[in-house]
């Protein structure tokens, strides 16, 4: 059993690492301001000793009062009290110290949860600052936090917005810089006299007709493209047929795959899903136009769908290169190609991944280089 004199000394050594403790936050905090939290500590820390103090006040003085009513002398009483001190004063020294710790744990937690949700939202607004703009906001904990990460969430979306609109002029001011010219310099040509001789005329009517075909995709791509990632589009929520979708595009695409005498196999499940059918067909129709595109004549490409418990999952896997590891990481970003081709503009990918995560679900890439590709396609069934 400890003794006394120890739980006297154990108690005054406490309560200097507490004043100790209090006394640096204060240093700091007159260097750096006072935090929420550290004003709230001290509020009720000081509180607190101070009605401990003024309960000791009171029990000396009701000592001293009781002890005149038992009709002692001044100097009697006095010293009864001082003995009773003397007797309990390392009780009550240690009860102080337990109610000081008290305090000051109370006041701690108490100051976390109120200001824990602002430091969070502090941490999220810099990072809205630094254009993590896709970040999540933490979840408000009270009135006033909702308020201001409501606030907060309402400038991000104005950011976002005007990221939206800055990126697609950067975009499209980019990607008609060879189309535009291809068909100036075709013009110019022509206007020189080259239109007097018909090979000529030809080749440079060729080349006017292809870029002007190369613009009309870009610009229907960019505009798709824009109003996905500005979430412009409110998806439809109808009963479909994910199966269905991928056999109709399969369909779409037999001229390109019978150019180059590709087997497309596809291993199907019936899975019923919730969503908008023709942009979810069309992100389909974009990865098997990818591995059109990149498999070898005669070449195969296998399509498997399957559902795993909420997202209905489609996986395109052709025969091709691969993806160079130099775009693995950006290969669903806009305008990121490996290849130069007059109907490719980079845009395919971006709006496949787009489009799942419009339906809840993600984009990725399975397989690596010179192994072929493999692409998955997921998305919520409701």
């Amino acid at each position: 059993m400890f003794g006394r004199e120890f739980l006297l000394l154990f108690g005054g050594l406490i309560g200097l690492v507490g004043f100790a403790f209090v006394g640096s936050r204060l240093v700091r905090a007159f260097n750096h301001g006072f935090s929420i939290r550290l004003q709230l500590f001290l509020a009720i820390w000081t509180t607190s000793m101070v009605a401990t103090g003024m309960i000791g006040a009171w029990v000396i003085d009701r000592l001293q009062v009781r002890a005149a009513e038992l009709a002692l002398s001044e100097d009697t009483a006095v010293g009864v009290v001082l003995e009773i001190i003397r007797e309990f004063g390392p009780k009550i020294a240690l009860i102080t110290t337990l109610l000081a710790m008290g305090a000051g744990s109370a006041a701690y937690f108490f100051g976390r949860a109120v200001a824990e949700p602002i430091e969070r939202l502090t941490r999220a607004a810099d990072a809205i600052a630094r254009g993590d703009r896709h970040g999540a906001l933490p979840t408000p904990s009270g009135r006033e936090v909702r308020q201001l990460t409501a606030a907060f969430d309402s400038m991000r979306r104005a950011l976002e917005d005007k990221n939206h609109i800055e990126q697609f002029v950067a975009d499209l001011s980019h990607e008609l810089k060879n189309p535009v010219s291809a068909i100036r310099a075709a013009t110019e040509v022509l206007n020189e006299g080259a239109i007097d001789d018909q090979d000529a005329r030809e080749r440079f009517l060729g080349r006017i007709d292809e870029a002007s075909h190369r613009l009309e995709v870009l610009l229907n791509d960019l505009l798709s493209l824009a109003r996905l990632e500005a979430g412009g589009i409110e998806p439809e929520r109808n009963a479909h047929s994910l199966d269905a979708l991928v056999r109709l595009a399969i369909e779409g695409l037999a001229a390109e795959s019978e150019a180059k005498s590709l087997d497309i196999s596809e291993h199907l499940k019936p899975i019923r899903i919730r969503g908008d059918g023709p942009w979810i067909r069309r992100a389909i129709e974009n990865l098997i136009v990818n591995s059109i595109r990149y498999s070898p004549p005669g070449g195969r490409i296998m399509i498997h769908g399957e559902l795993k418990g909420e997202l209905a999952i489609i996986r395109v896997t052709d025969q091709g290169p691969g993806v160079p590891a130099a775009f693995q990481d950006r290969i669903f970003e806009r305008f990121v190609t490996d290849r130069n081709e007059p109907d490719q503009t980079g845009l395919g990918l971006a709006i496949v991944r787009s489009v799942a995560e419009l339906h809840g679900g993600t984009a990725r890439l399975i397989s690596h280089q010179n192994s072929g590709a493999c692409f998955e396609f997921s998305i919520r069934t409701n």
